[in-house]
């Protein structure tokens, strides 16, 4: 284990990354030399848990932004399967349908993605799935 550090010795920064890295407020604290408790309180701080929610927000993003340089492609390639007069009707209705489903879902989770993100920023502590 770790020795321990003085609480306040250890910045928020440091604290988020080890989260973000861990996966867990145990494992962050042994990355950071503080004890779980410290984690926990500093989560008790609207600033703390705002810059939380961000940091992950902007790992989700670099993630959508790094699988949309190759959406474009994977479209193209679906997108002419479906034209292709050669391939069977039952393919070209697949991808299709693909095409069609995919589209409503990556715009739900978009959606839903902006309305958290909308909401986090106004009240970080209070958030309602209801409202998204």
């Amino acid at each position: 284990m770790a020795q321990r550090k003085n609480q306040t010795a250890v910045s928020d920064e440091e604290i988020i990354a080890a989260l973000l890295n861990s996966g867990s407020i145990t494992k962050a604290a042994e990355l950071t030399g503080i004890a779980p408790r410290t984690i926990y309180d500093r989560m008790g701080y609207r600033e703390f848990k705002a810059a939380y929610s961000a940091a992950k927000a902007d790992i989700v993003r670099q993630a959508v932004l790094t699988m949309s340089r190759n959406l474009t492609a994977a479209v193209d390639v679906v997108t002419e399967i479906m034209s292709n007069e050669e391939n069977n009707a039952a393919t070209r209705l697949q991808a299709a349908k693909l095409i069609i489903e995919s589209a409503a879902r990556f715009t739900y989770r978009l959606n839903a993605a902006d309305a958290y993100t909308a909401q986090q920023a106004e009240s970080p502590l209070d958030f309602d799935p209801a409202k998204w």
